[in-house]
């Protein structure tokens, strides 16, 4: 019983000395110039999180901020004094994000973020290259709106496109033909969405596979670039189908929009 006591004093000596010394070292780091600079800089630079919110009709998706760790960020710069380089930051995460909202469809971006996304709705692959190759002139990302039973009949130029950057976003309804574009998107390890087009509920079925879904409004077959100009929106999604006015008017519509200095960002850029 008395060796009890005894290993019992000891381990409460150590935990009171190990508690002790870390009070002193934070104290004697606050009165250190750097630590002073870190704080400093903290107050004034760091970007708090923009909140989203929550509607009827789905999610509005916030921006995450990115704070300084103090911590961090003194012990990278031990020995080399106040370096805004050297800075280490962490995200401010939002509660309305990705991860909180699997559940609901997301229907628009940040709202503050100057951008949207352009989603191509494929139909039968025809026009999808002379498309892309007038995206590419001014390098605009597009999103690719798809079926697993297109993926599968044109597995390569998938997998060009995905290689090249290019988002894959299922729009089917079919819980089999959904199981192809998920096999086939694990097999080019790229970033999955699902996106609800004509009323197509697909959120049960995302759901279930961990994935988030999208509902987009602005869904135009024709005059795309009349009805952008009329809708053009920051944070929002435009669906353009794949025919021959989107071929004849994507150009045109790009250059309003970047007239308008909005950028164009493909999806995973603009949720980030």
């Amino acid at each position: 019983m008395k060796k009890y006591f005894e290993y019992l004093g000891l381990i409460v000596f150590a935990l009171f000395s190990f508690y002790y010394t870390e009070k002193v070292t934070k104290i004697m780091n606050s009165k250190d110039p750097v630590m002073k600079q870190i704080k400093d800089y903290k107050s004034t630079n760091e970007v708090s999180c923009t909140e989203g919110y929550i509607t009827s009709d789905g999610v509005v998706l916030g921006v995450s901020g990115k704070i300084v760790d103090i911590d961090e960020s003194y012990t990278s710069m031990q020995g080399s004094g106040f370096d805004e380089s050297l800075l280490v930051f962490k995200k401010d995460e939002c509660k309305v994000n990705l991860e909180t909202t699997k559940d609901n469809y997301i229907i628009k971006g940040n709202e503050k973020k100057n951008s949207i996304s352009i989603f191509i709705e494929l139909s039968d692959m025809e026009l999808i290259n002379n498309i892309i190759e007038k995206t590419s002139i001014k390098s605009t990302p597009i999103n690719i709106i798809t079926t697993g039973k297109m993926m599968e009949e044109n597995k390569d130029t998938f997998k060009d496109l995905s290689k090249k950057g290019y988002e894959i976003i299922y729009g089917g309804t079919n819980k089999e033909d959904f199981k192809k574009y998920i096999n086939i998107m694990n097999e080019l390890k790229a970033n999955k969405y699902c996106i609800n087009v004509e009323d197509n509920d697909i959120l049960p079925m995302c759901k279930k596979e961990n994935i988030n879904s999208l509902k987009a409004k602005k869904i135009y077959r024709k005059d795309i670039l009349r009805n952008t100009q009329r809708e053009l929106k920051k944070g929002e999604f435009y669906i353009y189908k794949e025919n021959a006015n989107t071929l004849k008017e994507i150009s045109a519509t790009i250059n309003y929009i970047d007239g308008k200095q909005i950028q164009i960002l493909k999806i995973t850029d603009l949720l980030s």
